[in-house]
């Protein structure tokens, strides 16, 4: 950047990206040139309208951060301190040491009535010395300590606030927004140092923020995927060392349990056999990456592992610490659960393929490091039974990878990208990679290459020759990046594959001080469905996107495979069917991203969700927009086939389906043919097209922008960090702008909890007939904030008592009287807020135990009620911008405008709601405890104000309908959670006291509703309010967060299906379960029929005893892992076992999926893998399949816990009055018996009714199945 020329005119840019970092430069005084200094720079990437892009680098911005000092500082107390820092630094760094002014701010911490307090600025040169500066408040352990001077501790505030965001701050400019440059003050280098279409050398002020201008940018995004080899058919990895002959080793041992004097022998003929030389049951292949070893030299080796203590060869494995891999066989790698050991609440397919798609996500846990004896061998590692499996196996990984030669590992074999421009509805260009030759795809431009390496830099060539603005991809953060960069690594290209980015000469890597690259990129993230470790390379002025995490991160799925999140995505209603020659046209509205050729599913929906013809794929063939139906304009898919029966009276969508290729095929095909090949390119471009289409169709890219906007980060931060650190910024933003500063917390926390939410006991039953109304705060917590002042700024003092009553803590600053000092000030309101305070203890007697939430005491909160509160102000500023932007949207015609209007909206919500959760974070920057315990105790008063309202006001009155006259209340709570209560009416006639149930009964409900909470908010301080919701009719409760019902808002003419909790798919469920289920479900809701609900259950079991129920709907599938824990307790590893002894050739390999059902067996005890067999061995072997098994196991429970609500109806249904007249006195006893503990008796009650329930519903089947056990039907029943 030596010599420079101006700039004729200015320029605007949308941003994009950015980087920090720090570079020497030249200073002259009086034609003396100075020293080199180190200066901190921000660059800036950004597009403008016509695609061309920009670097900007900002040279004059200094970071900085305060300290609190005392009350009598003066100018000359504060360089005094600049004196001790600089000579803390010594002269070098000193030199970079600018400034340390005094100024005055408000602190956020603690009400003073709006006081000003005296900070020290201290402005650096660069970033690198101001954390060295910031190095001095903390200890080699990053734990916050007292830095002293002139006898005052002085408080850090603000350092944790990175420069970037500052300068965002302090130049109102957003980091996704629009820019322009003014002309006189900056400047274009003459050695152009980035691929970019234009590049500035400006200061700060050159640049002006421009907030109004909303233009659409053409980003060029390039989406990828990678297809990788398996030399075993199972998950490729990049990497290898012997872990797969080491688990084949334990596995046998475990099996045939031989002599210790046979041990040697055994696992010679393993050994042997897995170099190709021997022949031995379950023992895998290696493929060494250079000349395979003699049997000789293989018989040397093994001669050596039996002699090589375990010892030993750790050491010789720490030489060559490259060859394990940290993504995949690293040594905790098993330290994940087995899928067959989860318990999948979610309903989550926990059994999904193994293919790149669905990560792996491991769950460690604490393992107490074995100890062994130094001379320990890998005989004695096998007979020690102290040790876990995954002890065995890290050590007999660790001596064969020490003896035994390097194994070659998968390669990259397709590296398929496609390129889109933002806006446009198809890509540019579909572009594959291809190990190997391969035939001509249409559509697709097909690079064949001969070795691994050269298709590696060629994908980074076109990276740079495409140059787009962001790269995404599915799971290419938990995949493919870690994955490609492995397989540069072992092809000794790693140097030129990682020139990815924008910035020349730039390695995307992390290198030692040699240069040598170690690495790239790794963040962690904490969802709400675990941790993930993030693997990216850093590619400067590219954003990054990997749609899995973005699904992960954002939405509460049962399954995240790419196919099921396509179909689930892309997709909408099919409105009409029509059938056309030997065609089916399909009308429906959205179908953004379906093109001609693609599949679908077509999926039916009641109260269960089921694929037509079960589950079959219909190409697509053809695709025509702006046909009419009914005066309504449709866009109409043509499918092959005449498909009239769809049933319409349901909900029926379309949805993608993927292209039926699996790993296993893909690995097989790969090491085909030029055509195999080409069916795998075209595979691998849908891959790259479906998260295009899947980012299109939710608009990702307008979500992150907006978010970017709100809170002042960057796109990347959104990406690669949690979500303190946008909620840091925003706040510290509003601060700034209140002249108020951020203290840094120390994060040296207790181990103090606080109460959560409220939960009104649920009171589980049918509601049939009697309506079930439900009223809910509108954004409860941050209206409780905003109405009761609780802010960092307005606590005045906390006094913490402990069980006894007795105080045993206060905070508060005091005052020289004694008394608080801000408390009781003159014009000030105040309120008080008590809640209970906990702590985590373990017990103990038993200090092993988990520490356990336990109630220690209670906490008084003073707040001052000031009008200059900043969380209120930032809430109330939040909730206008949402309804002002909900406004614009109703207004707005351009398409364009309304859907970015729609994501700031959101985004303004999400910042609002995770607000009080980041006070409550311990993590957080504006941690305080005290605000989230308030506020959840202003939640808990709130739900039981509506509660007391509803009953009390509502529970016994005669109330003036405007359609039915004077009606009488008699109101109850049904249940409350969070920010809403459930309530019903018991509505009756006052003049003959008859109870007002069905349609009557749902148009009165919804009417006075909205009386109840019109009457709630009236009473409510602003901007708190209560809002009725809905009415549903029937309403089933079943429990806690789960129920269904027929809702409706105020059209009672107007209902829908709504349930929550239920997941009838569960990975052990088969298809039956859903069907009856869903059936019985189907008939309460639609008809209102115990009677018929129960005439179902009843047909539903006859026939699966009589063997009416088909095989498939009884069969479960299951993917069969390469690894497990505990291979013989797992029933699905036992049957392939037992299948590839019967049939060695079609033994089911790592990844294939096995179909299998119950059966009946001879053993009385036998164990699960002993009662499946797969459908084949069923028909072929004449073998009885276990009814009872399906009954008890499946079917039963669900169906108690729904038939256990209507156990008095079962009675009366059979005209038992004497089982109700019991069963009446039973519940009174029980509920005496809970002395009130509303909770304990519905658990005990659910469990009562379960009893009866089996009594009256299943025991006659099971009976019967019982007594015929011995003359079971044919199997070819099930075959028609």
């Amino acid at each position: 950047m030596s010599s420079k020329k101006p700039i004729i005119c200015s320029k605007s840019f949308k941003l994009i990206d950015f980087c920090i970092y720090n570079e020497k430069t030249q200073e002259k005084e009086k034609d003396k040139e100075k020293e080199k200094k180190t200066s901190f720079m921000i660059q800036m990437f950004g597009v403008n309208e016509t695609g061309e892009t920009c670097s900007i680098v900002v040279n004059d911005f200094k970071p900085f951060f305060y300290v609190k000092v005392g009350d009598d500082w003066t100018d000359a107390d504060a360089r005094a301190l600049y004196r001790d820092l600089f000579k803390r630094l010594g002269d070098y760094y000193g030199a970079s040491l600018l400034s340390c002014d005094l100024v005055e701010n408000k602190k956020l911490y603690g009400y003073t009535g709006g006081r000003l307090y005296k900070f020290v600025k201290i402005v650096f040169d660069n970033a690198t010395v101001m954390n060295k500066v910031k190095r001095f408040w903390y200890n080699e352990h990053n734990n916050m300590i007292k830095f002293k001077f002139k006898g005052i501790h002085l408080e850090l505030y603000e350092s944790s606030i990175p420069p970037l965001l500052r300068y965002f701050h302090i130049n109102n400019i957003s980091p996704s927004g629009w820019i322009q440059i003014f002309t006189k003050k900056a400047t274009v280098p003459t050695e152009l140092t980035t691929t970019c279409d234009y590049e500035y050398l400006c200061p700060a002020s050159s640049i002006k923020p421009l907030p109004e201008k909303e233009t659409r940018v053409p980003y060029n995004i390039c989406s990828f995927d990678i297809e990788a080899s398996s030399s075993h058919g199972d998950f490729p990895i990049p990497v290898k060392t012997y872990k797969r002959l080491a688990s084949n080793i334990i596995d046998i041992f475990q099996k045939h349990s031989p002599d210790v004097s046979r041990a040697k022998s055994l696992i010679e003929r393993i050994v042997q056999t897995s170099f190709g030389y021997d022949r031995f049951e379950d023992t895998d292949l290696v493929y060494p990456k250079r000349t395979k070893p003699t049997k000789e030299l293989v018989t040397q080796m093994i001669a050596r592992l039996m002699t090589t203590a375990i010892k030993d060869a750790e050491k010789m494995k720490e030489k060559n610490k490259n060859l394990i891999s940290t993504m995949f066989e690293r040594d905790d790698a098993d330290d994940i659960v087995d899928d067959d050991e989860i318990v999948d609440e979610d309903g989550g397919d926990s059994d999904a393929e193994d293919d790149d798609d669905e990560p792996k996500t491991y769950y460690k846990k604490y393992e107490k490091p074995a100890k062994i004896s130094t001379k320990a061998t890998i005989v004695d590692v096998l007979y020690n039974t102290d040790y876990t499996r995954d002890q065995k196996l890290k050590f007999a990984d660790d001596v064969l990878t020490a003896i035994f030669p390097e194994l070659e590992g998968d390669k990259v074999t397709f590296i398929g990208s496609t390129f889109m421009k933002y806006g446009e509805p198809a890509p540019y260009m579909n572009h594959c990679l291809v190990l190997g030759s391969c035939d001509p795809v249409d559509g697709i431009i097909i690079d064949s290459v001969k070795t691994e390496s050269e298709l590696l830099l060629k994908w980074a060539e076109l990276i740079q020759t495409e140059n787009p603005d962001i790269i995404i991809g599915y799971n290419i953060f938990g995949f493919d990046y870690d994955f490609m960069f492995r397989r540069a690594q072992e092809n000794h290209c790693e140097r030129e594959f990682l020139m990815l980015s924008r910035k020349k000469d730039d390695l995307c890597a992390k290198t030692n001080p040699a240069g040598e690259v170690v690495g790239i990129e790794n963040a962690k993230v904490v969802l709400a469905s675990g941790e993930y470790d993030l693997k990216y390379f850093k590619t400067a002025g590219r954003l990054q996107i990997d749609m899995y995490t973005y699904f992960r991160r954002d939405f509460n799925l049962s399954s995240y495979k790419l196919d099921d999140v396509a179909g689930q995505y892309i997709g909408d209603d099919i409105k009409h069917v029509a059938v056309n020659g030997n065609t089916t046209e399909l009308f429906s509205k959205n179908l953004t991203g379906l093109n001609v050729s693609d599949f679908i599913h077509i999926e039916i929906t009641a109260f269960t969700s089921d694929y037509y013809d079960g589950g079959r794929k219909f190409r697509v063939v053809d695709i025509q927009k702006g046909r009419e139906h009914k005066g309504v304009t449709y866009n109409v898919i043509v499918v092959d086939g005449q498909h009239g029966n769809i049933d319409m009276t349901k909900a029926v969508r379309w949805g993608m389906a993927k292209d039926d290729v699996t790993p296993q095929d893909i690995f097989r095909l790969a090491n085909g043919s030029s055509a195999d090949r080409a069916i795998v390119a075209k595979y691998c471009i849908q891959d790259c097209n479906l998260p295009l289409h899947l980012m299109n169709k939710i608009d990702v890219i307008t979500g992150y922008v907006e978010m970017s906007r709100i809170c002042s980060v960057p796109i990347s931060f959104l990406v690669f960090r949690g979500q303190g650190i946008k909620l840091t910024s925003y706040v510290a933003k509003k601060c700034r702008d209140k002249n108020t500063l951020m203290p840094d917390l120390d994060r040296n926390g207790g181990n103090e909890g606080y109460e959560g939410a409220i939960v009104l006991p649920p009171k589980c039953a049918m509601y049939m007939d009697n309506p079930v109304a439900c009223v809910d705060y509108e954004s409860l917590y941050p209206s409780a904030m905003i109405s009761q002042k609780y802010s960092h700024d307005t606590k005045v003092w906390t006094k913490e008592y402990d069980l006894s009553g007795k105080l045993i803590k206060q905070t508060g600053e005091i005052g020289e009287n004694g008394e608080f000092k801000y408390d009781n000030m003159p014009g000030v309101e105040y309120i008080e807020v008590e809640f209970d305070t906990f702590a985590y203890l373990r017990n103990p007697e038993r200090p092993a135990a988990k520490a356990v939430k336990t109630k220690t005491g209670k906490m008084i909160c003073r707040w001052a009620q000031s009008p200059d509160a900043i969380m209120p102000a930032i809430l109330e500023e939040l909730l206008k911008a949402r309804a002002d932007t909900r406004k614009m949207i109703k207004t707005e015609k351009d398409p364009f405008m309304q859907n970015i209007l729609d994501k700031r909206q959101l985004g303004y919500k999400v910042t609002a709601n995770s607000l009080y959760g980041q006070c409550g974070a311990k993590t957080s920057t504006f941690y305080e405890k005290d605000i989230a315990a308030s506020t959840t105790a202003t939640g808990r008063t709130m739900i039981t104000y509506a509660k007391r309202m509803i009953e009390e006001v509502y529970g016994d009155r005669h109330y003036e309908t405007e359609k039915h006259g004077t009606v009488h209340t008699n109101a109850e709570y049904v249940y409350g959670d969070t920010d809403s209560v459930f309530f019903t009416f018991n509505l009756k006639d006052p003049a003959t006291g008859e109870n007002i149930r069905g349609k009557k009964a749902l148009e009165v409900t919804i009417e006075i509703a909205q009386d109840v909470a019109h009457l709630c908010s009236s009473f409510l301080k602003l901007p708190m309010k209560l809002a009725y919701e809905k009415t549903l009719m029937p309403f089933l409760l079943l429990s806690k967060k789960r129920y269904v019902g027929m809702l409706y808002e105020t059209n009672p003419d107007k209902g829908k299906l709504k349930y929550m909790g239920l997941v009838l798919k569960r990975r052990d469920n088969c298809d039956l379960v859903k069907d009856v289920y869903g059936g019985v479900l189907n008939i309460l809701m639609k008809e209102n029929n115990i009677q018929g609900a129960m005439d179902f259950l009843d047909k539903s079991l006859t026939d699966l005893i009589a063997g009416k129920v088909s095989m498939d709907k009884l069969a479960i599938t299951k993917a069969l892992r390469s690894d497990y824990k505990n291979p013989n307790q797992i029933a699905h590893k036992v049957l392939a076992d037992r299948v590839g002894e019967r049939d060695p050739g079609n033994k089911p390999k790592p990844g294939d999926r096995i179909k299998y059902a119950f059966i009946v067996t001879n053993k009385p005890k036998s164990l699960m893998g002993e009662r499946i067999e797969i459908p084949e061995y069923i028909t072929e072997n004449k073998l009885k399949l276990d009814y009872a098994h399906y009954i008890t196991n499946q079917l039963m429970k669900p169906l108690q816990q729904l038939f256990g609500l209507a156990v008095e109806l079962i009675w009366e249904c059979q005209r038992k009055p004497s089982a109700i007249k019991t069963y009446k006195k039973d519940m009174e006893i029980l509920e005496r018996d809970c002395g009130g503990d509303h909770e304990t008796f519905m658990k005990k009650k659910e469990k009562y009714c379960s009893a009866k329930v089996k009594t009256l519903l299943f025991d006659k089947v099971l009976n019967q199945i019982s007594n015929e056990k011995t003359g079971c039907q044919a199997i070819t029943k099930f075959f028609h």
